[in-house]
């Protein structure tokens, strides 16, 4: 069996040049005035705002490892792992944005609630539709899609599980 595996390290150079491009406005906005209030309160507002990346970063960034009997999600910077069962993936998503890097999304069950993972794609072209072949093995009810409806992928994975095309009305 071949190991799959990804991760969502791309989210902390994301979050870095945030903080960054965050900070320097805030340092131009308290230069900018004379008030000390407003330079405080631009100050504050700049590290709250700062702060909040930086949680939000330590949340998303995951290392995921699609193992024989179960998924393990692993938290980095939370010290957390998480295992899923294949039978609760609901959903993968293969996400295509121009001049981004692709991700696949994973929507499962979780706790009572449906949880979703954003990480980058686990393999390309024929090997992502290996990969969702392994995993429709393991479920056969994870619902497939690829976003942008035109991508490539798309085509792929529908000459593999059959043409779905919209139906249009015929003209007499």
């Amino acid at each position: 069996m071949r190991k799959y595996r990804s991760s969502s390290r791309f989210y902390i150079t994301d979050s870095v040049i945030s903080v960054v491009m965050i900070i320097g406005f805030g340092f131009i906005g308290a230069t900018a005035t004379e008030n000390i209030a407003a330079q405080i309160s631009v100050v504050m507002v700049t590290t709250l705002i700062s702060l909040w990346f930086v949680i939000r970063t330590r949340d998303r960034v995951i290392d995921v490892e699609f193992k024989e009997q179960f998924m393990v999600v692993n938290h980095i910077f939370k010290n957390t792992k998480a295992r899923i069962q294949y039978e609760d993936i609901v959903a993968l998503e293969f996400i295509s944005v121009h001049k981004r890097p692709t991700i696949n999304k994973i929507k499962f069950h979780f706790m009572g609630k449906i949880e979703s993972i954003r990480f980058r794609t686990v393999a390309y072209g024929p090997e992502f539709i290996d990969f969702v072949k392994w995993l429709k093995s393991k479920n056969d009810n994870v619902k497939v899609s690829v976003h942008p409806p035109d991508d490539y992928m798309n085509h792929r994975l529908q000459e593999e599980y059959g043409f779905n095309y919209r139906k249009v009305p015929k003209i007499d």
